[in-house]
């Protein structure tokens, strides 16, 4: 393994350099104007939150460790995207003034999930509107709102909703107001919130939709075309693109995340934004363990302990880590896709280790298998959620022909304060419907079971036919705020239509003829 990591080293020391450190002239020639169709220079999205430390309630940076981490940056980055107006984001900005720093801001404003959020969501606002006045020498754009918008987020709030928002924030300040989503919902719905916005703010990801390194920038430069040919008139700048050097789970190609992978699509993507005069806010700085230890962890280009991975260790010798900056894969991959249902029958536990089941988000504090004693016997999945952040479970079920069946069933145990648990089905190329589970239960039985059964004709966005994945997402209340609860899961299935009531396997539970495939 030395020899290889030297040999590597020696490879990548003998290649032309990567991007270089800007000059102090260099970055004066022009001013920031991200409204324009021209490259503002290197920028990357920034959160400071180390070991211990949390956006959601818990402690935060110190100015000092803010400090450090953004002398690191202003060395080869010139804009800086932080996604809050709360303590941290203001921690930003006054060092950077304090300290002289020569970093420029794109300030985000954070929206909550409404209804639920109306109040911290004002709060925000204010605050955000505040920092840009006070700060105008630091902040170049505000951001309004990131990833509530897109249907898959756990914090949606209405477009009509942000669009008042982004008025009121425009009226407020000097600077160009931006909203950031994700790339596809700029693409097919953003007719009526481009204009009001002064650029357009996306986020891509090619590790998420299936795509490995070799087509990471041809994807990410096809993503780009694709909302820049629905709003040919707006400037659109990349708010988020970033290559993960670990992944778990089968949300991604086996083993998509990497150093050189990253090292790899961070050089290419700069190099294009460049020469395409694209501005680009590469996701991102640190790595930030309050997301968990698998992919959500490993987007940093540095450590949590400020050490820099391959991708900057030219231009950083002095953090060069003591051994390896990412986690390493075991030596085989367990099967999915269609072996799926033989290895949740085999080992339910298994299927979570190696992603054919995957708790995902900060908002899910504990997962378990549990034994259930009942007449079949067998395991369920018990995911505890915090109530303070997204979060959920998928079921990777490669591409799945769901056409010929008439529903998806399962039992489930639940508090009654939950009256909404969104149900996804997702096709392939990110085409996900969701539904309110909630809507769709049986009465209690005995043993304290709620059996849930959905008819597939809800789901009329996707293709049925092929069917990745399934997921239970986001436990709320009645007013729609994230709830603190205990879920347990048990006999997932999809019915025929023609014996709706009967279920195959224990958990999840498959059709004979998905068996058949198998």
């Amino acid at each position: 393994m030395l020899l290889a990591f030297l040999g590597t080293m020696v490879s990548t020391a003998c290649q032309e350099p990567g991007p270089q450190v800007a000059s102090e002239a260099q970055r004066a020639v022009t001013p920031v104007d991200l409204r324009s169709d021209v490259w503002q220079g290197r920028a990357i999205a920034y959160s400071g939150y180390r070991d211990g430390q949390s956006p959601d309630g818990g402690a935060r940076p110190s100015q000092e460790q803010v400090a450090e981490d953004l002398r690191v940056l202003a060395r080869n980055w010139r804009l800086i995207r932080v996604y809050s107006a709360g303590r941290h984001g203001e921690d930003v900005l006054e060092v950077i003034r304090r300290e002289r720093i020569d970093l420029e801001v794109m300030l985000g404003i954070w929206l909550g999930r409404e209804p639920g959020a109306e109040q911290s969501n004002a709060r925000q606002i204010a605050h955000g509107i505040r920092l840009a006045n006070e700060y105008e020498d630091v902040v170049v754009a505000v951001n309004v709102g990131n990833e509530v918008l897109i249907e898959w987020t756990a914090h949606p709030v209405r477009e009509d909703q942000v669009i008042r928002y982004v008025r009121q924030v425009k009226a407020a300040v000097t600077q160009p107001v931006t909203v950031a989503d994700n790339y596809v919902w700029w693409r097919d719905h953003g007719a009526a919130l481009a204009p009001e916005v002064d650029f357009i703010t996306i986020h891509t990801y090619p590790i998420w939709e299936g795509k490995d390194i070799d087509a990471g920038l041809s994807y990410t430069v096809a993503n780009y075309e694709d909302v820049r040919a629905a709003h040919p008139d707006r400037t659109i700048v990349i708010g988020e693109a970033g290559w993960a050097t670990y992944t778990e789970g089968n949300l991604h190609v086996p083993r998509a995340g990497d150093e050189r992978k990253q090292q790899r699509y961070y050089e290419e993507l700069t190099d294009w934004a460049r020469e395409n005069k694209v501005t680009v806010f590469f996701f991102e700085a640190f790595d930030e363990p309050w997301k968990g230890t698998g992919t959500e962890g490993h987007w940093g280009l540095f450590t949590v302990d400020r050490k820099a991975k391959p991708v900057m260790q030219m231009l950083y010798p002095e953090l060069m880590p003591d051994g390896p900056t990412s986690p390493s894969y075991p030596e085989q991959i367990a099967a999915v896709g269609p072996d799926l249902a033989v290895a949740l029958r085999a080992d339910l536990a298994e299927a979570i280790r190696n992603g054919s089941v995957n708790p995902l988000g900060p908002g899910v504090s504990t997962s378990e298998v549990l034994p259930i004693e009942d007449a079949e016997g067998g395991t369920a999945l018990k995911l505890t959620f915090t109530g303070e952040s997204w979060g959920g479970v998928y079921f990777v079920l490669g591409k799945y022909d769901a056409s010929a069946a008439g529903a998806v069933a399962m039992r489930l145990r639940l508090p009654d304060q939950v009256a909404r648990l969104e149900l996804k089905l997702e096709g392939p190329e990110t085409n996900m419907q969701s539904v309110n589970l909630i809507e769709h239960a049986a009465s209690l039985d005995e043993a304290g079971w709620r059996t849930f059964t959905v008819p597939l004709a809800e789901f009329d966005e996707i293709d049925l036919s092929q069917v990745v994945r399934l997921g239970l997402w986001n436990p709320s209340d009645q007013a729609g705020a994230l709830v603190s609860c205990e879920l347990i899961v048990d006999d997932i299935r999809f019915e025929s239509v023609e014996d709706s009531a009967r279920a195959v396997a224990d958990f999840p539970g498959i059709t004979e003829s998905m068996a058949a495939d198998i």
